[in-house]
């Protein structure tokens, strides 16, 4: 699962045009922060679906990292810091799954390409070259440089977990607790009961424990490999698993401690197969741990 992270991919651009003086009064889209002091733009280490247009298949033709409208990804250095961009005539955009799917697959890219990277919210937009180096990595490098020490070596994974079977669940947790039983045998002597038994009150705060116990009991083996971790707000598309889902969290590991992990998520896949079902995704940039708002 874990990838190893591969050697840096330095593609020096001709001197008519360097790397990072293209239409250089262009506003520019920003995507992350990396230590490089050489003007680059990125080899595409493997076909990354960041585009359909046209533009952008011409672009991967000529393996080149694109992002946003499928233009070229470059840097622009300053102070031995360097910000990935594309150039850009928009001022702002709109928050869609399209656009947010670019700006994190431009951030992975850079990522695998050996850097450790600072990510910067996405949507964040500077009105030229000059500004990106004089606005943002010139007065905000000593923040910068103190920051790299929560990504360096570090990868972010992510994993959720739902259980299968919600009906199977429920009759659990009714075997589990004697208030639920002696609830439902009232409610059953007298339908009026069950509003006033609460019932219907009692069931939610059971299954939010058994949530609790299961989740504490799966992610222990896990969080004692990680630097740091937090829950994860629900992404949209999952909400109709809500009640099914036990947890959502994300770890900041160290790439030395990325197979041990990757080991024993596996083995909770295994143990679990009936009951759960696990998504595990990574390694990916650390999104959940650090993200530059950055006013220009």
């Amino acid at each position: 699962m874990a990838a190893e992270a591969k050697g840096k991919s330095q593609i020096r651009v001709p001197n008519d045009r360097p790397a990072g003086q293209s239409d250089s009064d262009q506003g520019k889209y920003l995507y992350c922060v990396i230590k490089e002091s050489k003007p680059q733009k990125f080899k595409i280490l493997r076909q990354a679906p960041l585009d359909i247009t046209r533009a952008n298949k011409k672009n991967q033709e000529n393996k080149y990292l694109t992002g946003q409208e499928g233009k070229e990804v470059y840097i622009i250095n300053k102070g031995g810091l360097a910000m990935a961009v594309t150039d850009t005539a928009k001022d702002q955009y709109s928050f869609i799954k399209e656009h947010l799917t670019r700006h994190q697959k431009v951030i992975e890219e850079v990522m695998k390409q050996g850097y450790d990277v600072l990510p910067v919210r996405f949507g964040t937009v500077a009105k030229s070259a000059e500004d990106v180096k004089e606005k943002i990595l010139k007065p905000k490098r000593k923040e910068f440089l103190e920051t790299f020490p929560i990504v360096e070596g570090r990868v972010e994974l992510g994993i959720r977990a739902f259980w299968k079977d919600m009906p199977s669940i429920f009759q659990e947790i009714v075997e589990e607790n004697q208030e639920i039983q002696i609830a439902k045998r009232n409610a059953q002597k007298n339908p009026h009961q069950f509003r006033i038994a609460g019932v219907g009150e009692l069931i939610p705060k059971a299954v939010d424990s058994k949530r609790e116990r299961e989740a504490g009991e799966l992610l222990k083996s896990l969080k004692e490999l990680a630097v740091k971790f937090k829950e994860r707000e629900l992404i949209r598309f999952l909400e109709p698993m809500r009640d099914s889902m036990i947890f959502s969290y994300a770890f900041l590991v160290s790439k030395k401690n990325e197979r041990e992990f990757d080991k024993r998520v596996h083995v909770l896949i295994k143990k679990y197969n009936k009951r759960i079902k696990f998504i595990y995704i990574g390694p990916i940039p650390a999104f959940n741990f650090v993200e530059l708002h950055l006013k220009i």
